[in-house]
């Protein structure tokens, strides 16, 4: 790999990554969604047809994209395998990081709910799971718990992402299609 393929290659894992987490953010079917008039079914069958989409978004810029960076990039000069295993885990590094903290703003409302509950256990139950129309009953609408299911996840991706997503890195850089590092090399710089 050269280092704008490397660079490349970083740039579509954080695009990826905040494509995923966007487009989830935005999926249509939680705004259409009405319970007396639309079938459960129907709605799985929108959100199974819209992960497989997403899924294919995560899969080519975040996962395999070896072919698309080298599209983007063209030919140049290689670089040794310590030199580019070096510069793949540190810009990967790098760059999850800046993913994390563009997503950190987003996440900062459930982050402190969460430290809440520790605190608060009961009134922030209260206030995440029991609707406030029927006092006392787990009963949220589908929209109620797909936002709720988000914004976990998207707190502790956040987290993740912060921290600097060390498994992700070691497995991109052991799958980035140049074997030349060796993996003990790999290791030593995803845990530096």
């Amino acid at each position: 790999m050269t280092k704008i393929q490397i660079i490349a290659k970083t740039a579509l894992t954080v695009l990826g990554i905040y494509a995923v987490v966007t487009l989830y953010g935005v999926y249509p079917g939680r705004y259409v969604y009405q319970p007396d008039k639309t079938p459960i079914l129907q709605e799985f069958a929108l959100l199974c047809t819209f992960t497989i989409l997403v899924g294919f978004v995560a899969y080519f810029m975040v996962f395999d994209n070896n072919r698309l960076s080298g599209k983007l990039t063209g030919p140049g000069q290689l670089l040794e395998g310590q030199t580019q295993a070096t510069l793949l885990v540190k810009s990967l590094d790098v760059g999850l990081v800046f993913t994390g903290l563009m997503l950190l703003p987003g996440s900062a409302p459930t982050l402190v709910k969460i430290a809440k509950t520790f605190f608060l256990i009961r009134p922030a139950l209260n206030e995440i799971i029991i609707s406030r129309s029927t006092p006392n009953m787990l009963r949220l609408s589908y929209t109620q718990w797909y936002t709720s299911t988000y914004h976990l996840l998207k707190a502790v991706l956040t987290v993740y992402l912060i921290c600097g997503a060390p498994h992700f890195v070691r497995w991109q850089a052991k799958h980035s299609g140049q074997q030349t590092a060796s993996a003990p090399t790999i290791e030593r710089l995803a845990n530096e």
